[in-house]
């Protein structure tokens, strides 16, 4: 196995390359990408060659006084978010910065959140969990601060003050996790025998913390107003990494904490219809909207509630629909930021109102626009479909005909999006002229996340013959 260290070390140094040879940071941001996919890649087949990657752990000396260790590891769930996450910031490198100067700066940033996503998906304990949480935060503020459209400051403000709260319950309920765990553990997946030997009133807070510092990132209502803000006012390579994986670093969290906390069952039922609440209320909300940015950005709440809604289930099959709808939502949702992009750089307007006929002059970017809505609305042989099927035979399982409440939430979504993609990509009157050309390059990142839908659409063997064998 190769040294799960590389997964940082090669993009850190792809970023020091960057700020030293500025000319040719797209190139290297690209590269580094690559080289990550390529990594990961063959970590991913060598699971599958041998069954299963159960949890592979390397650790090095890192605070020996206070027992913590820089403990990296790969499990089933972190494998295939890493794929994801590989996969979409190779499309984001790719497609460029359309239409936007300081591109150094931009391929910096996407360097950045790949050391802070690659890390955080293979921490092995909370500490490095934690710091990578708080490294994976920094390049999307100044993606939404500096990289921006015009209300930016406002919306990255909001960002960060949302993750300063969020960082600080995570830090709370990891330093609980040291001082009550036996031995002092922090590592992630020796807890999981730990927890029922703490007293359960530090159990319940710890969960608590836990639940409510990952309910931010992912997000889930009422703490998701950060959200349509941020993902609007960013830059697009912006919007495609704050959607397509900051928010599963708080799917992933919540994983880690449903299966490896036993008194996560106490709260199943109320945090299943506390996600069902936040699907309804996100998408009545998303139908009031207008900027085509904004409408994406609430498919997002709609699409993490409903994991959330997967993830309470507590059912082994609920825990697979889950994993498979982030590795979903994070491509398709990439892929539908990069298309608004390429609608703002070719026709510098985001209004469903005032964009009439697109597919006339852009047909590349509205078919590209209308196969995400179809993946989200669950359309078989695409990954919307896979992970559609697996959450709602989940939820059934666990909660009876009940556990198909949350898919009429889909159906609004679907209904409305279909209505925007009718009266204003499609509508005939009047169609509204482009200013700009697309760019190539970001026909190429529609490929590579096209692609990448309908192979894990057409193939979902290559990812649950991986999780069938043990979810972690």
């Amino acid at each position: 196995m190769i040294p799960l260290i590389l997964l940082i070390i090669i993009p850190s140094a792809f970023f020091a390359a960057i700020a030293v040879f500025r000319r040719y940071g797209r190139i290297l941001s690209t590269v580094s990408a690559l080289a990550g996919l390529a990594l990961i890649l063959f970590i991913f087949g060598s699971s599958l060659i041998s069954g299963s990657a159960a949890v592979i752990s390397q650790s090095y000396s890192y605070i020996p006084s206070l027992g913590i260790q820089f403990t990296l590891s790969v499990s089933n769930i972190s494998l295939v978010l890493l794929l994801m996450a590989s996969i979409i910031l190779l499309a984001t490198s790719l497609s460029g910065n359309m239409g936007l100067e300081k591109e150094t700066l931009s391929s910096l940033l996407i360097v950045l959140f790949q050391i802070g996503a690659y890390g955080l998906f293979i921490s092995g304990n909370f500490f490095i969990f934690f710091i990578f949480w708080d490294i994976g935060v920094i390049a999307p503020f100044f993606m939404i601060n500096v990289l921006g459209s015009a209300n930016r400051r406002i919306a990255s403000y909001k960002f960060i003050l949302y993750e300063l709260f969020s960082s600080a319950l995570l830090l709370t309920a990891i330093i609980l996790v040291y001082f009550y765990s036996p031995g002092h553990t922090l590592n992630i997946y020796s807890l999981a025998g730990l927890y029922s030997s703490m007293p359960i009133y530090i159990q319940e807070t710890i969960f608590s913390l836990f639940f409510i510092a990952f309910m931010i990132n992912m997000p889930l209502f009422p703490l998701h107003t950060w959200l349509p803000d941020a993902h609007s006012e960013a830059s697009t390579q912006g919007s495609m990494m704050l959607s397509g994986i900051l928010t599963k670093f708080g799917g992933f969290g919540m994983l880690l904490i449903f299966i490896t906390m036993p008194i996560a069952r106490s709260f199943s039922l109320y945090i299943a219809a506390l996600a069902t609440i936040s699907a309804f209320y996100a998408a009545f909300l998303m139908m009031r909207q207008r900027d085509i940015k904004r409408i994406v950005a609430h498919t997002t709440i709609i699409e993490m509630s409903i994991i959330m809604f997967s993830i309470a289930t507590m059912t082994a099959i609920g825990y697979e629909g889950a994993l498979y709808g982030m590795l979903s939502h994070g491509l398709v949702v990439a892929l539908m930021f990069l298309a608004a992009g390429g609608i703002e750089h070719m026709f510098h307007e985001r209004n469903i109102g005032v964009l009439k006929g697109l597919s006339k002059y852009s047909k590349t970017t509205s078919y590209v626009f209308l196969i995400g809505i179809f993946v989200m609305s669950g359309l078989p042989l695409t990954t919307g479909f896979v992970s559609d099927l697996l959450i709602f035979i989940g939820g059934i399982n666990a909660f009876g005909i009940y556990g198909i409440v949350p898919l009429f939430s889909l159906i609004l979504l679907a209904g409305f999006m279909y209505l925007v993609i009718n009266r204003s990509f499609f509508a005939n009157k009047q169609p509204t002229k482009p200013s700009e050309h697309l760019p190539q390059a970001a026909k190429a990142g529609y490929a590579i996340l096209l692609l990448s839908i309908f192979i894990f659409g057409i193939l979902p063997f290559i990812v649950l013959n991986l999780v069938n064998s043990s979810i972690l």
